[in-house]
């Protein structure tokens, strides 16, 4: 399928010659849920960023959530031939409740740890309607889900050449609006949900591919190029002294932001290669998975957190807040890796914490199994569309995940 030839009304799915080998769905959001935990985990421990599991999961970081996007958009094609009311009730319903009900509770006591334990200033009633409707915020995945099922939807009758205008022209925006963290996440991350939706053939074929030597050469050599790329662009940020094609390129850059009423510094400009470092990182991505679904108790690992990675998402950082910083953080954690025990090493706290972030998810996973608190995760169907039969929830909530730090 090629991109010129693009029309919304087409994406179908096809079954997969192996069945085994669309195990890679569940394995990618398992991946990624991991590896959002760990990246948490890393950021709420001293020096745990320059540990040897924190720096190996940074090599995910092409990866982490555009695999969920992607993922998203994969299960997202029959939003191009529903309705309105279908649309919420079978996706947006599911999205809008957890977010709205589990937002506020983690934002509450991720504020009320600071302010307890380090004397931070107590959240403004401003500091959390900004946090929830512009989504800086830990569940902020739930809330994009939902805009881009939307945009989706709204533009399913367009073909392809104005879908991808439409995306394009949002960059014309960063100059005047640039700090707004709601527009540089739809920059990035909207391309590959509706690349999920819009290739899904091509990508059930690549995924069969997946195996063959000539697949495995071109996603490793994009995935190489992504991985040089963004060296090449984090230089040019640091470089302290700029040739002349650079400095023209700079002045381009400040003469095109001025005329759109606003200026791009390097951070922003970053967002253009690293939108492109994500793309042409997804085939090595979707081959990893198909890879690990052949290893088996590893691929039943992650194919269980991928299954159920809404429990997760939620519980992990309520796990880190309420386990690990009201009960143990700030009472017992003592961090020197010189010291002869080891309870006061970095790698012991990561995976105390890791535990406790884990925990949680399995505490929230049981209240999920509770009736009427249950909801609050997966809502009841709504009674005006009741004689429709039950969506599968699984497939549409354990989709996302992640939070505030998340690249």
């Amino acid at each position: 399928m090629k991109p010129g030839n693009l029309h919304p009304a087409q994406p179908q799915a096809t079954a997969p010659k192996n069945k085994s080998r669309m195990d890679w769905p569940d394995i990618a959001k398992g991946i990624s849920i991991l590896g959002v935990v760990l990246l948490h985990v890393a950021l709420a421990i001293p020096g745990g960023q320059d540990t040897l599991l924190s720096q190996l999961n940074s090599l995910l970081d092409p990866l982490r959530m555009p695999l969920f996007f992607m993922v998203s958009g994969f299960f997202a094609v029959k939003v191009l031939n529903q309705s309105f009311g279908e649309l919420f009730q079978t996706r947006l319903w599911f999205y809008i409740v957890p977010y709205v009900i589990w937002t506020p509770i983690n934002l509450y006591f991720h504020r009320l740890e600071g302010t307890i334990f380090t004397g931070r200033e107590p959240g403004t009633l401003d500091w959390y309607a900004t946090s929830f409707f512009l989504s800086t915020n830990m569940y902020w995945f739930l809330y994009y889900l939902t805009m881009f099922n939307l945009f989706l939807w709204a533009t399913r009758k367009l073909p392809g050449w104005a879908i991808a205008t439409l995306v394009a022209s949002l960059w014309l925006l960063m100059p005047a609006f640039g700090e707004v963290e709601l527009l540089r996440k739809t920059i990035i991350y909207l391309p590959i949900f509706l690349i999920g939706v819009y290739f899904r053939p091509l990508i059930i074929r690549f995924a069969e591919a997946a195996t063959k030597p000539k697949t495995i050469v071109i996603s490793v050599a994009l995935y190489v190029a992504g991985l040089a790329l963004g060296v090449i662009s984090k230089t040019m940020q640091n470089a302290q002294n700029h040739g002349a094609t650079i400095l023209w390129l700079m002045k381009l850059r400040d003469d095109f932001a001025h005329v759109l009423g606003g200026e791009l510094n390097g951070f922003e400009m970053d967002h253009l290669p690293g939108t492109i470092i994500r793309i042409i990182s997804l085939p090595a991505g979707i081959m990893l998975c198909v890879w690990l679904a052949r290893i088996g108790p590893v691929g039943a690992l992650l194919k269980f957190l991928g299954r159920h990675t809404l429990p997760i998402y939620i519980g992990h950082a309520l796990g880190l807040s309420l386990i690990f910083g009201f009960c143990i953080r700030w009472n017992f954690m003592e961090i020197d890796n010189n010291a002869e025990s080891m309870w006061h090493h970095t790698p012991i706290w990561m995976g105390i914490a890791f535990a406790c972030a884990m925990l949680g998810g399995y505490l929230i996973h049981m209240l999920s199994r509770v009736p009427v608190f249950g909801w609050s995760l997966v809502p009841p169907k709504l009674p005006f569309l009741s004689e429709k039969p039950a969506p599968q929830v699984e497939q549409q909530l354990n989709a996302p995940t992640t939070s505030q730090g998340v690249r």
